[in-house]
């Protein structure tokens, strides 16, 4: 039976858990990058668990050719607040209904493999991530996508071309203080509007 979910002219995605097979292969999932490192023990270890308790769902995106891993994305929801308005007694915050982008990566085995295909987390992005929280929104309210990024500038300058932007200062301390899982210690939010022009 045919578990792809959305398909372009070279790639694929399906849920993690849509092929028995998808368990062995993520195995062979590699993050060449010393920083990443944590996105492949993610997959490897993790991500069937949070698939079994609901706290995430995770997408593989394959070749239509060869059926490799190209890479993966988890999404989660969650809130960005919006304002804050502080008054005697307490502070307000109004929120918007959000989508979390928890992990996303490329395989570097497929990059090295496949050196003629370029731009594959671009790809991943605007061709099967964005599609899937604009499916869901059909279904809920989801105004924003965000993500804690690694703090490496390059990093941050790659999100930006996705139309992520980091908060002010101030900002972005409230979010880090009060939003912030611990096992995204030291990295940046960054948001976009979902409907924005991409």
């Amino acid at each position: 039976m045919d578990k792809k979910l959305i398909d372009n002219e070279i790639f694929y995605c399906e849920p993690l858990l849509a092929k028995e097979e998808n368990l062995r292969l993520i195995q062979k999932f590699h993050v060449a990058e010393e920083t990443g490192l944590g996105l492949e023990m993610y997959l490897k270890r993790y991500a069937v668990s949070d698939e079994m308790s609901h706290e995430a769902r995770t997408y593989l995106v394959k070749d239509n050719v060869t059926d490799e891993i190209v890479g993966y994305f988890s999404l989660k929801t969650g809130m960005v607040a919006s304002r804050r308005k502080r008054s005697l007694f307490h502070m307000e915050i109004d929120s918007l209904p959000a989508v979390e982008l928890a992990n996303f990566a490329v395989n570097s085995a497929y990059k090295v493999a496949h050196k003629e295909q370029t731009g594959i987390g671009s790809i991943i992005f605007l061709d099967f991530v964005l599609p899937i929280i604009k499916m869901a929104s059909e279904r809920v309210g989801i105004c924003i996508v965000y993500i804690f990024a690694l703090p490496y500038a390059q990093l941050i300058k790659y999100y930006e071309t996705l139309n992520f932007r980091r908060l002010g200062r101030v900002e972005e301390a409230f979010v880090h203080r009060n939003y912030k899982p611990r096992y995204d210690e030291g990295c940046i939010f960054m948001s976009r509007p979902l409907y924005a022009e991409d």
